[in-house]
């Protein structure tokens, strides 16, 4: 929804940065202050995806440890001694099934991020409109 934000996202000191965003807060039908706010909940959101961890599986033999972007940043996979000695087709049942696992919840994870988000966005409306 609000692209080109970031860690180089334009500050009040840069005032040519200011100028274009303010044309592209303009062009989305928002207020400098609405667009702002855009970023700083679409960077919230983002920090929120990367630093949650999901972890399914069985920590002694096959386990997946996840962050909750789709795709994931962050994977990884964790086959212990004990989980080779099961073989390869156990091996290969239990990754697919910590895999899904770990999508599912990565999925349940993005949602309520997003709700956090929504929340978010709400109380600082509210902020806002309150100048």
């Amino acid at each position: 929804m609000f692209g080109g934000g970031g860690a180089g996202a334009p500050t009040e000191d840069d005032p040519e940065a200011m100028k274009q965003m303010e044309a592209a807060a303009a062009q989305m039908g928002m207020s400098l202050a609405e667009y702002q706010l855009g970023i700083k909940a679409r960077m919230k959101l983002n920090e929120d995806l990367s630093s949650m961890r999901i972890k399914e599986g069985d920590e002694a033999t096959v386990s997946v440890n996840r962050d909750a972007n789709n795709p994931p940043q962050f994977m990884e996979i964790k086959i212990t001694e004990a989980g080779k000695e099961l073989g390869k087709d156990a091996v290969s049942e239990k990754l697919v099934a910590s895999l899904k696992q770990a999508q599912d919840a990565a999925r349940t994870g993005r949602g309520e991020a997003q709700k956090k988000m929504m929340v978010f966005i709400g109380d600082e409306m509210k902020r806002i409109e309150g100048k």
